[in-house]
């Protein structure tokens, strides 16, 4: 290996201190980068492949881009609507109709507890209601707080929003010329850079597919039977078992199985047992499409996945529902290549 000559180490400590600068700049907007980065990689051959039948690279990537906005601004914006009339209006709040199901299930459980009590003797009921009635005032105050904040950062998430979008667009319409660039500056030995780029095509498809999508029928499905039952908020449902759905072990179902709690509890015996069925057929969506969907995937323990996304969400926040997943599966896919080479 020939020495740096002065010159040349002069052009690499500029070229650092650029590099440095440069990403020092663009800090506030690495996540919407990173995300971008994995949406590209999943995305790239479900592009290519379109792209092949009919009209060119360009028009799928914006035809994709604008399905996928649209699904996720579409709800957002109506979650965010419905935030901006429970603030603006807070009388609403106790006359919701998630609010008195919620306290039905409080007075359900509390009525079990005092016939508990009578039973031995010993007053249960009454030191529960009163951390019952603690905890909901605290979660209570706590999503008014956060649905406050959530509206005061809108323009930063938008413009975050836009930069994810901007990225995405220029990483799916490059991407022949980003993968020659990656292959002709890699540090890595021939022929190494290849099995790791699909690899990370791979994870990140995963993630997308059997992850957004399978989450987002999920929680279609369980929305609906909310809204042909009249069980709960549609928008609310959706929302929280889409993002639940991503969580191993947890997963969409139980999101309904309390839907149908609440209904049995209402004496809403058909709406009961209608809703248990749509939670169950919800669970199996899982298992049923994945291996249709991605194909031969990892198997990964349900503890690890677990572990992996809900350490993200504490580390990340919301990111991390998408981060966590695509490191655990690159985990899995490269470090026993990287291992054999040790």
């Amino acid at each position: 290996m020939t020495a740096f000559t002065k010159n040349q180490w002069v052009n690499l400590i500029l070229l650092l201190l650029l590099v440095g600068a440069f990403a020092f700049i663009n800090l506030p907007f690495l996540m919407p980068l990173i995300l971008a980065g994995i949406f590209a990689l999943g995305l790239n051959d479900f592009i290519e492949k379109l792209s092949k039948k009919r009209w060119g690279r360009k028009t799928w990537t914006l035809i994709t881009l604008f399905v996928g906005l649209s699904l996720l601004w579409i709800p957002l914006g109506l979650a965010i609507y419905r935030i901006i009339v429970y603030i603006s209006k807070p009388q609403n709040i106790e006359t919701d109709k998630i609010v008195a199901q919620v306290h039905n299930l409080k007075d359900y459980t509390l009525n079990g507890l005092q016939k508990l009590s009578d039973w031995t003797g010993t007053d249960l009921a009454g030191p529960a209601r009163e951390v019952m009635e603690n905890i909901l005032q605290k979660v209570g105050g706590g999503l008014l707080q956060h649905s406050t904040d959530l509206l005061g950062q809108l323009p930063s998430i938008l413009l975050l929003s836009f930069v994810f979008v901007i990225a995405l667009m220029v990483l799916l319409m490059k991407s022949s010329e980003i993968r020659e660039l990656t292959l002709k500056y890699t540090p890595l030995k021939p022929g190494a850079t290849e099995p790791l780029i699909e690899i990370c095509k791979k994870s990140c498809s995963v993630t997308l597919f059997s992850t957004l999508v399978i989450g987002l029928i999920q929680a279609c499905v369980i929305g609906l039977g909310s809204l042909v039952f009249g069980e709960g908020d549609f928008w609310l449902v959706v929302t929280v078992t889409f993002f639940v759905s991503f969580i191993p072990v947890i997963g969409a179902a139980p999101v309904g199985y309390l839907l149908s709690l609440l209904a049995f509890i209402g004496d809403r015996t058909g709406s009961a047992i209608g809703l248990f069925i749509i939670a169950t057929i919800a669970g199996s969506i899982d298992n049923i499409l994945k291996p249709f969907m991605v194909g031969g995937e990892q198997k990964i323990s349900p503890v690890i996945g677990f572990t992996c996304v809900v350490g993200a969400i504490i580390m990340m926040g919301l990111p991390g529902l998408i981060i966590g997943p695509v490191i655990m599966n690159l985990f899995v896919g490269i470090s026993p290549l990287l291992m054999k080479d040790l």
